[in-house]
């Protein structure tokens, strides 16, 4: 009895051991004395299904014109799954990396949805703790806001 209860306890310390080794997160660098001087946006514009709600984190929303005068938006998103416990959770349950839909929709100065072909929702991966920056232009110069939307892809389960 006390020597199967060894074994186990042997086998599951191997399990752990082995478990955190596999983790696959990514390390950044940034430069400390940033020049650029970005327009923020509001981040009420960022909604999120239930799966991503705790696994995505919005960083930042920026927004610039192209040289056309068109509206163009830049959001920072960052992966919130690392550490072991999420990282062997996530393993166990088939969830790592995370594949994810976005799409923007752009309003108008009256705040009606403006129909584009581009609003197709658009593939994503994201690696634990990894940090991406998904970036839309708006179809037009009448285009004055934006929601970015995220979600689960169901078609990666």
């Amino acid at each position: 009895m006390k020597k199967n209860l060894l074994s186990t306890a042997a086998a599951a310390l191997a399990l752990i051991l082995g478990a955190s080794g596999c983790q696959d997160t990514v390390n950044t660098v940034e430069n400390r004395d940033l020049a650029m001087n970005p327009d923020s946006v509001d981040t009420r514009a960022f909604s999120t299904d239930s799966f991503c709600r705790d696994r995505l984190a919005l960083i930042s929303m920026r927004r610039s014109k192209t040289p056309g005068g068109v509206m163009m938006v830049q959001a920072q998103i960052r992966s919130e799954r690392y550490g072991f416990w999420s990282e062997l959770w996530s393993g166990m349950t088939g969830t790592n990396p995370y594949y994810v839909l976005y799409r923007f929709d752009w309003m108008d100065e009256n705040g009606m949805a403006v129909s584009t072909a581009a609003n197709a929702w658009q593939p994503l991966i994201f690696a634990p703790g990894e940090v991406k920056f998904i970036q839309g232009v708006a179809p037009n110069s009448r285009c004055k806001d934006f929601i970015l939307s995220v979600r689960e892809d169901p078609s990666a389960r």
